[in-house]
């Protein structure tokens, strides 16, 4: 999915008039499986962090940046488990979907949208939270990389 309509179905959360109301069980399935594609995505960003911090592993260890790297492992972890539930709630959820749309009664329909609301927010912190850690990451790793180009160059 191209990011543009990536960003659009993040967007969503602000709920825009009635939306979450009067959208289809078929919009909301759609909806929800970027979702999961977006999981899928960030999967993958997270294992590109990690052969990043591997790649300055040496750098992050100097007690220079000790502190830094502590914070940002332990930012990093919370951030891979949030990811592992978000992708169980979202798969848990589409087959909520799935249940509704052979089978809606108005009772299950209300917790659905309910439980979809829900999902919508903690989605939208959750991709807060990875931007700001990923900027975090970027800045320390950009830092280490200046400091050991200059170590490289002084020591020729």
């Amino acid at each position: 999915m191209p990011r543009d309509q990536t960003r659009k179905h993040m967007e969503l959360r602000t709920r825009q008039g009635n939306y979450l109301q009067s959208a289809e069980w078929q919009e909301l399935h759609v909806l929800t499986s970027h979702w999961q594609s977006d999981m899928a995505f960030f999967e993958d960003e997270l294992r590109f962090i990690d052969v990043l911090l591997d790649k300055y592993f040496n750098a992050l260890i100097d007690p220079e940046n000790m502190d830094a790297t502590k914070s940002i492992a332990a930012k990093l972890s919370n951030l891979k488990s949030s990811r592992e539930m978000m992708t169980s709630r979202i798969a848990e959820h589409l087959q909520h979907i799935k249940a509704l749309m052979t089978n809606s009664s108005s009772q299950n329909a209300a917790a659905f949208r309910e439980e979809h609301a829900r999902l919508e927010d903690d989605l939208t912190d959750f991709v807060k939270t990875f931007r700001a850690v990923k900027r975090e990451i970027f800045e320390l790793t950009e830092r280490i990389a200046r400091t050991e180009k200059l170590k490289h160059l002084i020591s020729r």
